[in-house]
């Protein structure tokens, strides 16, 4: 990811986004009823959108990676954040009352 700047990752993303939303409205079939030139702009920008991100490949999966692993990061945080919450609310004379009479022969 060092090697990619600010501004690559940016338009890389903003290709991307434009591909899948030109995609969209041409797989829906009736953009070309209501507004015939619509949907050749949209033709025009998933052909331009791709053409920009096909060569960017190894940008967008670097993007995706940094994103995925963000996200991990922050749901682990949150589980301990939680698992903490959940531990200092319990009471000890809480867990004593939990236990069961096999576990409190162990």
């Amino acid at each position: 990811m060092r090697n990619h700047t600010r501004a690559r990752q940016a338009l890389t993303t903003i290709s991307t986004l434009t591909a899948l939303t030109s995609a969209t409205y041409i797989a829906t079939g009736v953009g070309f009823m209501w507004a015939p030139w619509a949907y050749s702009l949209a033709w025009l920008l998933l052909i331009s959108s791709l053409a920009y991100v096909i060569p960017q490949i190894d940008t967008l999966i670097a993007l995706a990676t940094t994103i995925a692993r963000h996200i991990i990061h922050a749901a682990r945080h949150a589980h301990d954040w939680l698992a903490a919450l959940a531990n200092r609310r319990q009471s000890p004379a809480r867990v004593v009352r939990s236990t069961t009479h096999m576990e409190a022969g162990r």
